[in-house]
């Protein structure tokens, strides 16, 4: 079996950002799934302001070397890159309507 990675990324995005986090997301996963990954995106359920995001994919084939999706990866990082708060030893997430 082929090694998979799981990049797992905690981001903080108050309400009245929410559209503009929403654009830049769907710019990440459309990229990152064209190159193979697989891609989902979670809210805290305790916050509503914290977002988990993943993105899996086969070690040879990491969606950071694509220069499409590194440069949706980054501007997401750009935009909002403040630190979350810390999680808890064990955090409830719901997926997000429509995806």
């Amino acid at each position: 079996m082929k090694e998979r990675r799981l990049l797992c990324t905690r981001r903080l995005v108050s309400a009245e950002r929410r559209e503009e986090y929403d654009a830049a997301w769907t710019r990440l996963h459309a990229a990152a799934t064209a190159g193979g990954a697989k891609a989902w995106r979670f809210v805290s359920e305790a916050r509503g302001d914290v977002y988990v995001e993943f993105l899996e994919f086969a070690a040879e084939h990491d969606p950071r070397e694509d220069s499409e999706a590194n440069a949706a990866l980054l501007a997401l990082e750009a935009a909002f890159g403040e630190p979350p708060p810390p999680p808890e030893a064990t955090e409830e997430l719901r997926s997000i309507a429509g995806e």
